[in-house]
């Protein structure tokens, strides 16, 4: 796995910040408070952060867009729980004066307190050309008890896409090519092979 860095990952998140403002301001005008403006922020957040990071695509918007996902240290996609946690972590993170997010900068997996908290890590990932209010969607469906939601159908690339293990296949021929490990003729063979496959 590689680790998103601190920019990277500020960067995501600005650009979910962006995408939520509006949503943000309407609730806070259906739900003022004093002091704090409104609920908005917290209401938005919740069905917006851990029901994407809890999704296939692993990433808010945001952060698919600036190409990482958040993960298990394993590899595997979080739970709507441990999204939830992670959630309410971070504001505790940002709390004390936001150390939590710059100990990002010097752990070793780039983790910030709140994915220490529930074992995360944020990682580059190359992300899938999906819809995602239609990845919402369905996530709000699962959450109501929507069992007819098909997995596959919204989170699959376009017919025409390249496949991501030829492509990677072609890479790593490409570069046993360019160290000597193979001929010219047995990289054109097995390459033809590859885009075969795409």
């Amino acid at each position: 796995m590689i680790y998103a860095g601190f920019w990277r990952r500020w960067a995501g998140a600005f650009i979910d910040g962006l995408i939520c403002v509006l949503p943000v301001w309407a609730m806070n005008q259906l739900m003022p408070l004093p002091y704090i403006g409104g609920f908005g922020g917290i209401v938005v957040g919740l069905f917006y952060i851990p029901l994407f990071l809890s999704s296939p695509l692993q990433a808010t918007p945001g952060k698919a867009i600036m190409g990482t996902a958040v993960v298990y240290e394993n590899g595997d996609t979080l739970t709507l729980k441990t999204a939830i946690i992670r959630y309410l972590a971070a504001g505790f993170s940002a709390l004390i004066f936001f150390i939590g997010y710059f100990m990002n900068l010097f752990t070793p997996k780039r983790q910030t307190l709140h994915d220490m908290i529930v074992g995360s890590v944020v990682i580059m990932k190359t992300p899938p050309a999906v819809n995602y209010f239609q990845i919402w969607l369905n996530e709000i469906r699962k959450l109501g008890g929507d069992q007819t939601v098909d997995q596959n159908t919204s989170y699959s690339a376009p017919q025409n896409a390249t496949s991501p293990s030829a492509t990677k296949a072609i890479e790593d021929l490409h570069k046993l090519f360019q160290s000597g490990a193979i001929t010219q003729s047995e990289y054109d063979l097995k390459k033809e092979e590859l885009l075969k496959k795409i």
